[in-house]
């Protein structure tokens, strides 16, 4: 609300009779009994002015011109992203005085820039960098179509209750929902593994108790190798696994190496902590986990089923553009001697 000189007046010179913004306002509904008193903040600015300029009077607008006031924000907006580029755009608004809706056009529009969310990568050990670096070099090593060649395996949890992507999943409503997921102390789940190539999948086999070396090995040999040798040329595939603890046991090592004898990468091949370069980690459980709870499963038995429905969906150019990223991961980890792959 804009006053008139006298107002603007009477307000300034109550201040300094009653040293008190409240009172100053109890002064004001007495003198003024139709007109709702000003806030604190109006008569605060109404006496520091008076006290910077000696006047009451109201400011002259500042004449800009509109190209040249939208340059001095488009400046000022530059300036405090290259400064600070994790800040939001109402943190920044209440900064610059801006409205955060001109700093988002701003920073798309004018600057280019786009909101990249933050990596989130396994932390990497002093030694991990040299590992990774000789694995990316070791796999360049091999024949050409290596990668055409090559199995990777791994599991993987699945929960009854599906995930919630709180920054992606969202509900447009027009008032605050009272729904939400209720989620289990101990959710039911299944444990999931499975064997990728460029051209076939193996699985999804179901773990009914966790993991370890006897249950890992006897699926070896009872589900996986059965199956692999009914694939065409099955003698020329190179089988990757992680280093996981049911993965490196001797008993475990030792049969695999009977089976593809040096097409086997070992323990020591496989850097640590790097589910960026296998397949099922950085493709395939984000694909399927995306898809199997639609329809929602109610029980195990109905999310086993699911999975066993998505995987069958999975076609022979997905895991072949599959194996294409993994090749070049290799190639963005040599140029980054053995660091985190930027792009997921």
């Amino acid at each position: 609300m804009r006053y008139d000189a006298a107002k603007r007046a009477f307000l300034v010179k109550k201040y300094y009779e009653l040293k008190s913004f409240g009172l100053v306002q109890r002064a004001w509904r007495t003198q003024f009994k139709n007109s709702k008193a000003p806030m604190r903040n109006t008569i605060q600015s109404l006496v520091s002015r008076f006290e910077q300029t000696g006047s009451v009077a109201s400011r002259p607008p500042t004449r800009t011109m509109p190209n040249e006031r939208k340059e001095e924000r488009i400046k000022r907006i530059r300036d405090l992203f290259s400064a600070t580029a994790t800040m939001s755009t109402r943190k920044a608004s209440r900064a610059t005085g801006i409205p955060y809706k001109t700093i988002h056009c701003i920073l798309k529009d004018d600057l280019h820039l786009k909101p990249y969310k933050i990596h989130d990568w396994h932390l990497l050990e002093p030694g991990d960098y040299q590992k990774r670096l000789d694995f990316a070099h070791f796999f360049g090593g091999l024949p050409k179509n290596a990668a055409s060649h090559t199995l990777f395996c791994d599991e993987s949890y699945f929960y009854l209750t599906p995930p919630v992507n709180k920054q992606n999943d969202r509900m447009w409503l027009g008032s605050k929902p009272q729904d939400g997921i209720e989620r289990p102390l101990h959710d039911d789940k299944a444990l999931v593994w499975c064997a990728i190539s460029c051209g076939q999948v193996y699985g999804p086999y179901f773990f009914e108790e966790t993991v370890n070396q006897y249950n890992y090995l006897d699926m070896l040999k009872n589900f996986f190798w059965k199956a692999h040798c009914q694939a065409p040329n099955f003698k020329k595939y190179y089988f990757v696994q992680d280093g996981a603890t049911p993965h490196t046991a001797n008993s475990v090592q030792n049969y695999l190496k009977s089976k593809f004898s040096d097409r086997f990468f070992t323990k020591d091949i496989w850097p640590p902590r790097s589910p960026d370069i296998n397949p099922c980690d950085f493709f395939l459980w984000g694909y399927l986990k995306d898809r199997v709870y639609n329809p929602m499963p109610k029980t195990v038995d109905e999310l086993k089923a699911n999975i066993k429905r998505e995987f069958k969906k999975i076609t022979e150019q997905m895991l072949k553009s599959t194996f294409s990223n993994f090749l070049k991961r290799l190639e963005t980890i040599k140029e980054l001697d053995g660091g985190h792959i930027e792009e997921k």
